[in-house]
């Protein structure tokens, strides 16, 4: 990281100078997320002019209209081109990657932030991997949350100039949702007894987040002490027949599918003992700064994305390829009740090293070297 220890205000000032405020365009901006709000919000106070485009599948106009952009900064790129057709598919790809092409003509720098590699809900996956290849060999620089991440970027797309990709952590959540409910009453609010260890799943349910093989897991310790709670919006109605097939039957089991309003999180934060985190497949989780932002125990698989947040004083790692893995963590969980409070409060001194402050430093940091 020494290639960036620069100083992005002195070195805007001299830019500001010369010219006027440099211009970032932002596109794909997630509606219910809050990472991309808090990364805008923290470079504009440090000077950078930004405009917000939602993903138009034709947005090089609108990025002209006014003036040429400095930067053009992308995150999800699926939607770009991704489609429920092999041939709609290939002709959005085309049309994406020649107005980023155009882009790189004019002059403006290609920024992407690697939050995913593939999609994990299309089929075409030579497709996605074809259009992220030739997107990647576009780019004037690449930013990951992980060095495992980095690593992933490198060895799967095949990238030949390692000096262009950086590291910056994801920003925690800390003070962004509201905290102001107790234990007692969120418990209250969800009819959790106060005595119980509460498990909770909380965000978008999908098949590679692992939830059918949480509940199996859950099923297995047999315990009525134990109380599991998921909540999110179930990405398709098969797999939430199958949940609910799953759970049947099972009184300290709670599926509340739906969106959880941004109100409602510190509900299901507050109640809960530990956060699961039983993904399959996963290269980076903003779920688990939540987590830790609320101060809460974790279980996650022994995967670097996790691994690299988290340690053993705030976590109960699994083996993903193990078969009761998951089961051994949450069990191990249940016999050391006592000690996760302190893992949570753990989990939240962490954290608070990753502001968005410091997120959008390091981020302008890259815009200016």
């Amino acid at each position: 990281m020494d290639k960036l220890e620069v100083n992005p205000i002195k070195q805007l000032a001299q830019n500001q100078s010369k010219t006027n405020k440099p211009k970032l365009v932002l596109l794909s901006r997630w509606k219910f997320n809050p990472y991309q709000k808090l990364l805008v919000e923290h470079l504009a106070k440090m000077g950078v002019e930004i405009e917000e485009l939602n993903c138009p599948t034709i947005f090089l106009p609108r990025l002209l209209k006014h003036k040429k952009p400095n930067f053009v900064h992308f995150h999800s790129l699926h939607s770009f081109f991704l489609t429920s057709s092999r041939l709609k598919s290939l002709v959005k790809l085309v049309v994406f990657l020649g107005q980023v092409f155009a882009l790189r003509l004019i002059g403006t720098k290609i920024i992407w932030t690697v939050h995913d590699l593939k999609s994990h809900s299309s089929q075409y996956l030579k497709i996605d991997r074809f259009g992220t290849t030739l997107f990647m060999m576009l780019t004037h620089k690449i930013i990951t949350h992980y060095e495992v991440a980095k690593r992933e970027v490198i060895t799967t797309l095949g990238l030949k100039n390692e000096d262009k990709i950086f590291v910056i952590p994801h920003g925690n959540y800390i003070d962004y949702y509201e905290n102001k409910i107790d234990r007692i009453e969120a418990r209250r609010a969800l009819s959790i007894p106060s005595s119980s260890l509460m498990f909770l799943f909380l965000g978008r349910i999908e098949g590679y987040k692992g939830v059918v093989e949480m509940i199996d897991a859950f099923k297995q310790l047999n315990n009525k002490e134990a109380q599991l709670v998921i909540a999110g919006k179930i990405e398709t109605k098969e797999l939430e027949n199958l949940l609910k097939q799953k759970i049947a039957g099972e009184d300290n089991i709670q599926l509340i599918s739906g969106f959880v309003p941004d109100k409602q999180i510190q509900v299901y934060m507050n109640a809960c003992d530990v956060v699961e985190f039983p993904y399959l497949d996963i290269l980076t989780s903003g779920a688990v700064l939540l987590a830790m932002s609320f101060g809460r125990a974790c279980i996650a698989p022994r995967m670097s994305c996790f691994t690299e947040v988290l340690d053993e004083s705030g976590a109960f790692f699994y083996n993903p390829d193990i078969a009761d893995g998951l089961l051994q963590a949450m069990d191990c969980a249940i016999q050391r009740q006592s000690e996760v409070l302190n893992m949570g409060e753990h989990n939240r001194q962490i954290v608070e090293q990753w502001s968005w402050n410091y997120v959008a430093n390091k981020t302008l940091q890259v815009y200016q070297q």
